[in-house]
């Protein structure tokens, strides 16, 4: 071994070669920007087809004289639900939490038109911007609507009225009464288009449980009433705090949070740690099938190339996984300030200055100790073929991780989970799952020792792979290692 330390300098040079090498290639922004275009199309793409989507009319012939003004009804209340949320959803960015709950009081007693009213009131130039509500499907009164003409309004001989004005028919809904119970029919001349198929199935629907219920003496409503007040089973924590956000002892979807929060956090270290240490992986073999490692030993030491690639792909592996970073703070604040108070104190709890270094730290030693790893594999190979039969094993036990997580969310504190958390491979993920159950200190401490005893170890043993890799020929003169023989350094 070199008396001499490695040079900080070259370590950096190699890491800046290795993230300039592939930031410069196309393959990393699309896999960059992927995610932030995908979210933009999909969001704006639906709110673009929405908006691009033609106003049609239709017309109903309600021959037994019992669904018209049902469906109307029902189609005018789904429309308010939604323009409703709409409306919620977009001030509660701009309103203070009690006009805000005014606001929800209005629209849930009064209607939406209220609502309106009252955001003009108290935010003239908010409610200036919000786009008025958008609808595309609009019942007409069609006078001279029978069976027979039909043809003619879905033709454009005959136009119906909305609103003082002639309207095209797109579609025109027919019931009439059957033997046994009514018959509706959607007559129109465009296949894909629904209309009013849905409001009158749901509607014949309920008439069919009245229907049914009424031979019975129950009626539809008491019966959904009975199921929704039927007892159901409490659970009790009964070593929560009795003032904890004025539920008791009871369990809640918000003391749930905590768990979900660490599986969402493993999740996003596993992705991290995999995709960073195939990076390193088909980063070694390319550079060893061209020649340019070789090139590199002739100015610099088989360790200082070993932490530059280390150093350069974990930034790498930071960059490109930045967009999913951002997006999942965003969406930790949105929740955190305008989702439910409950959920987001929940949250706000569970994002602790212990739960982030320890993340941190793990974050760290989990991708050294598989970054060290699959590049001593990758120094190994000789082909991409050797390549995929050398990682198969790793990349086996790092799917085994997976199921560490999911048993975590439910059973934080059974044997397999602490004893994952003392063994290399799983304890990065393992004791993410452990913290929202306070496990003891020492428990912590030690699973990062020999995670960091472990690191060390693999480091080491990489490097004596990677030198032995480089020069001796790859998996063809593997058993040179394994012999008593000492390894001159280098």
């Amino acid at each position: 071994m070199s008396l001499f330390p490695p040079s900080l300098r070259r370590i950096a040079l190699i890491a800046r070669r290795d993230f300039l090498g592939y930031v410069r290639t196309l393959g990393f922004w699309i896999t960059v920007l992927g995610p932030v275009i995908g979210i933009f199309l999909g969001v704006f793409g639906i709110s673009i087809a929405n908006s691009a989507e033609p106003t049609r009319y239709v017309s109903i012939i309600d021959q037994t004289g019992r669904y018209e003004q049902l469906i109307i009804d029902d189609v005018n209340a789904r429309e308010d639900r939604i323009d409703a949320e709409k409306l919620k959803l977009a001030s509660k960015f701009f309103l203070s939490a009690a006009q805000y709950e005014t606001l929800e009081t209005k629209i849930d007693t009064d209607g939406v038109e209220a609502g309106r009213d009252y955001l003009t009131e108290v935010s003239p130039d908010m409610a200036q911007r919000l786009p008025p509500p958008a609808r595309s499907l609009f019942i007409a009164h069609a006078p001279e609507l029978r069976p027979e003409t039909i043809n003619a309004y879905l033709s454009g001989e005959k136009s119906a009225r909305y609103n003082g004005q002639d309207v095209p028919l797109s579609g025109i809904l027919e019931i009439i009464d059957g033997e046994d119970a009514p018959v509706a029919r959607f007559y129109s001349d465009r296949p894909n288009f629904d209309g009013l198929t849905d409001y009158a199935n749901d509607i014949l629907r309920r008439d069919a449980e009245d229907r049914y219920f009424g031979q019975t003496g129950i009626t539809r409503d008491g019966y959904w009433a009975a199921r929704d007040d039927a007892p159901k089973v409490t659970a009790i924590n009964p070593f929560k705090k009795a003032d904890d956000s004025g539920g008791g002892q009871t369990v809640t979807t918000a003391d749930k949070i905590p768990y979900l929060l660490a599986a969402g956090l493993s999740f996003f270290l596993w992705l991290t740690v995999f995709s960073g240490a195939y990076m390193l992986l088909m980063s070694m073999v390319e550079e060893k099938v061209n020649k340019a490692l070789e090139m590199m030993l002739a100015s610099t030491r088989f360790t200082e190339i070993l932490f530059g690639k280390l150093l350069g792909v974990a930034a790498l592996t930071v960059a490109s996984m930045l967009p999913w970073i951002i997006m999942g703070a965003i969406g930790l604040f949105a929740a955190i300030k305008l989702g439910d108070p409950a959920l987001g104190g929940a949250l706000a709890d569970s994002v602790t200055t212990g739960m982030i270094i320890t993340f941190i730290s793990f974050f760290i030693l989990g991708y050294l100790f598989y970054g060290a790893l699959f590049m001593a594999l990758g120094s190994l190979a000789e082909s991409m073929q050797d390549a995929q039969t050398l990682v198969t094993p790793v990349l086996l036990m790092l799917t085994m991780c997976l199921f560490v997580v999911s048993t975590g969310i439910n059973n934080p504190d059974s044997a397999l989970i602490t004893t994952a958390s003392f063994i290399p491979v799983s304890a990065p993920f393992a004791i993410l799952m452990r913290l929202p159950n306070d496990p003891p200190m020492w428990e912590i401490w030690l699973s990062a020792a020999i995670l960091a005893a472990s690191t060390a170890l693999v480091i080491w043993g990489a490097s004596k792979l990677f030198r032995h890799g480089i020069l001796s020929g790859g998996l063809k003169g593997l058993k040179t290692i394994l012999s008593f023989g000492r390894i001159k350094s280098s």
